[in-house]
């Protein structure tokens, strides 16, 4: 999958080829070497279930399309706070 590549962040959309941005999410959740990637799911799936299912997948943030570059910069601000606030708990 994408064991070859050299990756610090994810970004996903719900809707793709071959594999839903859930199934992506997931198959990086159950993988040993990726489990930690933070995820952002981009999206035009709106409904509130969908917010759910995503977060239960474990995706970090999820952004709705079309956004504009600075709810984009915000999202993006939100997942690196929880990778440091992670990676400083994990020093303690």
């Amino acid at each position: 999958m994408i064991h070859n590549i050299l990756l610090n962040f994810v970004i996903t959309d719900w809707n793709m080829p071959n594999m839903t941005g859930i199934e992506l999410v997931q198959a990086i959740r159950k993988d040993p070497e990726l489990k930690h990637l933070p995820v952002l799911m981009v999206t035009a799936e709106a409904k509130k279930e969908n917010v759910i299912m995503a977060l239960k997948a474990g995706v970090n943030n999820y952004i709705v399309k079309p956004f504009t570059p600075a709810t984009l910069k915000q999202k993006l601000e939100q997942v690196w706070n929880q990778v440091l606030k992670a990676k400083q708990s994990q020093q303690k």
